[in-house]
């Protein structure tokens, strides 16, 4: 007696069937582990490139910028504490190796707007010897600075009332605390692009808005926490070698 043996020849229902419950297995996987706070209509978080930081003189600078549409409403109170619809615009600067080289935050009034060249995010790297050329940046809008340092839980809230500077002056910065993303920020981004030509280098510039994209929690507390680690006082146990942190130009 002979047994006959058949070869398994998977169908394509099969092996749709097998992709479509590995995509669902991932899926929930990824919701389980993590947490989406906001999405890309909320304006709470963007995301831009730039190019031609750190070239040679003789060329036009890119420029950035930001601007308060008001979502969170009211007029900009003067003095340390924010309220009346002042937000924090957290800037994280990234070399093309996904290495954040730069952050900082500032404060931008209802229908205010910062103006920052690129030259400001980029000339003080937290790794001197590799200054980024090209890269990414990323902006979270917040009330302010949450109480509680990075790497710590967040808060129960945040509120305009209750938020610290965006910037105090001492070196403590939004960036680097546990806030809660809030508000919206609008911004823009230059990029100049060096051409050849018979008569010498020529440029071209155009402008770009930035991303709206959408936030995990995740992605938040390793901005968070990044960022202090690479501009914390000495006494918060942080870098504080004063590299790393950008600057804000002209906020209004």
């Amino acid at each position: 007696m002979y047994t006959i043996l058949r070869k398994y020849a998977p169908t394509a229902r099969t092996v749709f069937g097998l992709l479509a419950v590995t995509l669902l297995v991932s899926t929930v996987a990824f919701a389980q582990s993590d947490v989406l706070t906001s999405d890309e209509t909320s304006g709470s978080y963007a995301i831009g490139y730039f190019i031609g930081a750190n070239q040679a003189a003789g060329f036009p600078e890119s420029q950035i910028h930001i601007v308060n549409p008001g979502k969170t409403g009211g007029t900009g109170i003067t003095g340390l504490k924010l309220g009346g619809g002042d937000l924090c615009a957290n800037i994280y600067v990234f070399t093309p190796d996904q290495q954040m080289s730069e952050c900082c935050s500032c404060k931008i009034s209802p229908d205010g707007m910062a103006g920052i060249t690129l030259t400001q995010l980029t000339n003080n790297p937290a790794n001197v010897l590799q200054p980024a050329q090209t890269g990414a940046i990323k902006i979270v809008s917040s009330f302010g600075a949450s109480p509680t340092p990075a790497g710590l839980p967040s808060p129960p809230s945040s509120t305009a009332v209750t938020a610290l500077p965006c910037d105090d002056g001492a070196g403590n910065v939004a960036a680097a605390t546990a806030y809660t993303e809030v508000g919206r920020l609008d911004s823009w981004i230059t990029h100049v692009r060096i051409l050849g030509g018979s008569f010498g280098p020529a440029y071209s510039v155009t402008e770009i808005e930035f991303s709206d994209v959408r936030l995990s929690e995740s992605e938040r507390n390793k901005l968070q926490t990044e960022c202090f680690q690479i501009i914390a006082a000495p006494t918060t146990g942080g870098f504080g070698s004063g590299h790393g942190k950008c600057s804000c130009g002209i906020s209004m």
